[in-house]
């Protein structure tokens, strides 16, 4: 056969697969073999989802709305959107109309979709350090100079956001966008505080920035209560991303975003041709749980659960790992596990998925420096709860036997 590699697009140069996909595409395999526990997804528990209730509303959805099988508008159902809207004041104290909301195929279209529309090759993108991966390599894609910004207990470091900021800006460099994950952050399972959330929309509105809201797990919290950067935006800098997702479902796959009219109008222009829509059994059926009154019961078992797994595997961390760092999360899926310095995260995964049967995610490719060469990622939501306890005293036996 012959090659058409020469005729590729020169976009073809940032293509990088996503590592946490590649991963699960090697547990899989290895699970097909043998007993796997797995801290690497990045997903609800299966048993926590209501699929039987989905069952019977899909069932009458496919039963009475006659135009269940065919095209939506691009922006998504007019109901849905109104309920996003409704959804938005009550959840988020956020005001917004269906006329600011487009429903897309996840939270991660509506990302891929701002990178479309905003980032220019060689322009600079201010992310957390780390971040999610698939972010960071939808934006290389589009040819994004992504720059990251620490984070502590409290979220970003904003002041050290905003010198990045002036030191880019002195230097004649365009800074468009700056994306955070607010709360429950992937990787770090951090929150960040209500003074850093205002400081940051300040200082989008002092230096002419937007942001990128990534609330994908605003819904996820086991302690404490807080606004997103939205509710503190006065002149519309903040672009939200939302996901239903992580409550009710990855693969529903409907998530949306909520920015002014002059965003959204563009968005839905460049989103038509396509995808055409998102899937309308599913945007009639997430319809259905919102304006039923049926999420805050889904909502309260999804954080009752999670709360007992992430409980139990913190006990079970403190237990059996010794000479690591890691965070108590309090809101969202994850733990990031600092391990010791000498030792490398992906040659531990490997290790530890081989010889005891465990994976976990090495965090380096959410990092945009080396400096993550030494952690992982602990998913605590999918796992089966009477597995946390063996997994990580597997984990533990590992970092002390490489100690």
């Amino acid at each position: 056969m012959m090659s058409v590699s020469h005729k590729f697009s020169y976009r073809v140069n940032f293509v990088k697969p996503s590592p946490i996909r590649t991963l699960v595409s090697k547990i899989s395999a290895i699970s097909a073999t043998r007993k796997v526990i797995s801290f690497a997804a990045g997903e609800p528990d299966p048993n926590v989802i209501p699929r039987d209730l989905y069952s019977t509303i899909l069932g009458k959805v496919l039963h009475e709305e006659t135009k269940s099988c065919n095209y939506s508008p691009t922006e998504g159902l007019p109901s849905l959107r109104r309920s996003i809207a409704d959804f938005m004041w009550r959840y988020e104290g956020v005001k917004t109309s269906e006329d600011n909301v487009l429903v897309t195929v996840g939270g991660s279209q509506a990302i891929d979709l701002l990178g479309k529309l905003f980032i220019d090759p060689g322009d600079h993108v201010i992310l957390e350090n780390p971040s999610y991966v698939n972010t960071i390599v939808d934006w290389e894609f589009y040819g994004a100079r992504l720059v990251g910004v620490g984070v502590d207990g409290e979220g970003v470091d904003t002041h050290g956001l905003e010198a990045v900021v002036k030191r880019l800006l002195s230097e004649g460099r365009k800074v468009k966008l700056v994306y955070t994950i607010p709360t429950g952050h992937n990787p770090a399972g951090i929150v960040m505080s209500e003074e850093r959330r205002k400081h940051l929309v300040e200082i989008a509105s002092r230096y002419d920035l937007l942001v990128v809201e990534d609330a994908a797990y605003n819904h996820l919290v086991y302690e404490g209560s807080y606004k997103p950067l939205s509710h503190y935006d006065k002149e519309g800098r903040v672009v939200y991303v939302g996901s239903f997702s992580k409550v009710l479902g990855t693969g529903l796959r409907i998530g949306w975003l909520s920015a002014p009219s002059e965003i959204v109008e563009v968005v839905k222009a460049i989103k038509g041709p396509s995808d055409m829509c998102a899937p309308v059994p599913m945007q009639l059926l997430v319809d259905r749980v919102l304006r039923e009154g049926l999420y805050d019961q889904i909502k309260r078992r999804a954080v009752q659960e999670y709360a007992r797994k992430r409980d139990t595997m913190m006990s079970a961390l403190d237990e059996y790992v010794q000479g690591a760092a890691y965070n108590r999360p309090r809101g969202g899926m994850f733990i990031l596990l600092k391990l010791p310095a000498r030792v490398d995260s992906e040659v531990f995964a490997d290790m530890l998925l081989e010889k005891y049967g465990v994976a976990v995610v090495p965090a380096k490719p959410f990092y945009l420096d080396d400096s993550g060469r030494s952690s992982i990622r602990l998913n605590f939501t999918m796992v089966e709860m009477d597995e946390i306890e063996e997994g990580i005293k597997k984990l533990g036996l590992l970092v002390r036997e490489l100690s």
